[in-house]
């Protein structure tokens, strides 16, 4: 089959095969104008965009790139860069391109960097809701910001400072757990499939995502202070979507990887649920009951049903249990936030305390069997 050669105004396209295409353009060098080309492994699209960006960069008469054209040419591989570099989270890359691609590309991407008028931008973005308005704004920014880098046009338009529209009056329910809420609601939940990431999020801190992560085979108790308690690494997640964990370290950030510690009787509860998982041939505990985890969509509407869950979130159960670890337990402020996978401020926190998972869980023991409450539950 020939060779499809697809000219155009400034060099052309030639495909070679469907994944293979030759570039070719005239370029002026130092020793006179010179003719280029290269070879490149992409889809046909791809193959334009690299020929638009060596436009931009090598020809005399280079146009000004459209918004379009600056995101395709330098932002999208200067994220990618990031992302290789661990400087940009993938969730992050992921939430810029679905608002590039669901509001801003419509209205921006063949506009001219030089043709943005200010009092254009303004009407958009009032258009939009006050979130997606902030998050687009940002992009937009850091897209054309690479215009000015390469000396293309002397200003970014995005940069005026913009009117963003009013929050909506929706809030986010905040509500907290007090204990004798949070062991009313462990009691409704018994034998459910939110139980075991129950007893995780609101009695061992973890997020919501962490507590679809942890695997049945890796809870086990170990005593301090006369005190049972479920040690459970935390080392992975589940997103919002899919049923496939995270790669192990892979969490919010570096400091999440932790182990949590849950007291009696919740961390023996724990340890019961997941060996008669493992009996059943289940590897986690969050098991959506088909053998693949819940993910953290999942697990909030099998939540809802619940009758605390009207004014509770699941993900604020990882805020109740640090409300009342610190006030009902009487564990100490710098033990919870190890707990919880936060930085301690300061030389001390970044260099050298550095406790293991077992002196944690002795430290909150200790202060769980001082403040009495597991004499209580006995009594009861």
């Amino acid at each position: 089959m020939a060779n499809k050669k697809r000219r155009r105004s400034w060099g052309s396209v030639t495909t070679i095969t469907r994944d293979k295409h030759v570039l070719r353009w005239m370029e002026n060098t130092e020793n006179g104008r010179k003719r280029r080309s290269r070879t490149v492994r992409c889809s046909y699209r791809e193959a334009c965009q690299e020929l638009a960006r060596l436009q931009v960069a090598h020809a005399d008469d280079r146009p000004v790139p459209t918004v379009g054209e600056c995101h395709d040419v330098w932002w999208l591989p200067w994220m990618q860069r990031r992302i290789a570099d661990g400087l940009t989270k993938q969730k992050t890359f992921d939430n810029y391109e679905l608002n590039w691609k669901t509001h801003a590309k419509q209205r921006w991407e063949n506009v001219p960097v030089d043709s943005v008028k200010p009092v254009e931008v303004q009407k958009w973005l009032l258009e939009l809701p006050h979130a997606t308005a902030n998050v687009s704004l940002t992009i937009l920014r850091r897209i054309c910001d690479f215009a000015v880098q390469y000396e293309v046009v002397e200003s970014n338009k995005f940069r005026i400072s913009y009117e963003i529209p009013k929050q909506s009056a929706y809030k986010k329910r905040g509500g907290l757990l007090t204990l004798e809420q949070a062991d009313a609601a462990l009691s409704e939940l018994r034998g459910s499939l939110v139980e075991a990431p129950f007893i995780l999020a609101c009695f061992g801190g973890t997020r919501t995502g962490e507590a679809c992560g942890a695997r049945a085979d890796e809870v086990t108790l170990i005593e301090f202070h006369g005190v049972r308690m479920a040690l459970v690494p935390i080392v992975r997640m589940v997103g919002e979507k899919g049923c496939d964990a995270t790669p192990d370290g892979v969490l919010k950030n570096a400091q999440s990887v932790r182990t949590a510690a849950i007291p009696e009787p919740y961390g023996t509860r724990l340890h019961e649920i997941a060996c008669a998982l493992l009996s059943d041939g289940r590897e986690w505990l969050a098991d959506r009951g088909d053998g693949l985890p819940l993910n953290t969509h999942a697990l909030n509407r099998l939540w809802e049903p619940y009758s605390l869950a009207s004014d509770v979130p699941f993900a604020n159960l990882r805020k109740s249990w640090r409300t009342f670890a610190q006030y009902d337990w009487g564990i100490d402020y710098d033990t919870l936030e190890l707990l919880m996978g936060h930085k301690l401020p300061g030389v001390t926190g970044t260099h050298y305390l550095k406790p293991s998972p077992e002196k944690l869980a002795e430290a909150l023991a200790k202060a769980y069997a001082k403040s009495g409450f597991l004499r209580k539950v006995q009594a009861t």
